[in-house]
């Protein structure tokens, strides 16, 4: 299914400031929650940031983690050469690094709320206008997110987005799978190796389809961070997927350079915007009812 969605441009001063976003029906236009969309301006990554991925990416593919040594990640201490890049492989699948810190004013309980709450649709949401509790996640580029099978993520995920931050290109629809990392090696001695590092993980991975051929496998976990806060280190492997306990490389996906720079891009924007709102809006959302506008 392809979304088709109006956009506007607004004014500011703030250089910084993405400055489209999509425009809201009239139906949540009306919800209390809008003023999440509005109040709160979604920012480009940090000049730091854009100084990495501009000028030390694409990356050095033989600093990548190889697809089948994706389990190489996970590990209680240490980083790779690379933590934020990206690079096209010699077979022509790709790689995506990324890293973020969480705050230490934002609680490991508001962050799963959320990802919780984003997939439950509140009482006056209409049927094929999307999802605002994930609209105002990235307001220039994010549409739809939900259950599956409308309870949990046991039969995957729905996502219904873009990833150039308002500038044209289509949304895409895409359902996240899970799949056992005990299937590739995670014995309970290296889960518990780490546990006790303070490390966060469930022993599942994900890899993503979309309404095109093609997919990504997908791996991230989390640990405490030396300077505060908890600290995600995530990987993509685009046009690779779990079958059956073995890695596949499927190659229908589509990938290139262009692509990979907006991924990296698009998951550092989202990120750090959430964590401008998200205590306000636990706030005053966490204890109401799951359907509340």
């Amino acid at each position: 299914m392809f979304i088709e969605v109006d956009k506007e441009v607004f004014e500011t001063e703030d250089e910084s400031v993405i400055n489209i976003r999509q425009k809201l029906f009239p139906e949540e236009e009306k919800m209390p929650l809008a003023k999440y969309f509005y109040n709160y301006p979604l920012h480009a990554p940090t000049p730091v940031e854009m100084q990495i991925i501009n000028q030390l990416n694409p990356m050095n593919p033989e600093d990548a983690i190889l697809p089948e040594n994706f389990m190489d990640l996970l590990k209680p201490y240490g980083y790779d050469k690379i933590e934020l890049g990206y690079c096209m492989f010699p077979d022509g699948s790709g790689y995506v690094a990324t890293y973020r810190v969480r705050p230490p004013h934002i609680s490991g309980e508001m962050e799963r709320w959320y990802r919780n709450w984003r997939n439950l649709k509140s009482k006056s949401m209409v049927p094929g206008h999307g999802n605002l509790r994930y609209k105002i996640w990235n307001y220039a580029d994010h549409f739809d997110h939900y259950y599956v099978n409308w309870q949990d993520g046991s039969d995957g995920i729905h996502t219904t987005e873009s990833l150039d931050l308002g500038g044209g290109d289509r949304m895409y629809d895409t359902i996240r799978h899970q799949f056992d990392l005990e299937d590739f090696g995670l014995t309970d001695e290296k889960m518990k190796e780490l546990k006790d590092a303070g490390c966060q993980l469930t022993g599942k991975g994900s890899y993503e389809t979309f309404d095109e051929p093609g997919t990504h496998l997908c791996l991230s976990y989390s640990r405490p961070c030396p300077l505060g806060g908890i600290e995600t280190r995530s990987r993509e492997w685009i046009g690779w997927r779990p079958v059956n306990g073995k890695l596949v490389r499927d190659p229908s996906t589509k990938c290139s350079e262009e692509y990979l720079k907006k991924v990296v891009i698009h998951t550092l924007v989202e990120w750090e915007h959430l964590y401008t709102f998200l205590p306000d809006l636990y706030a005053e959302y966490h204890d109401q009812p799951a359907d509340a506008d």
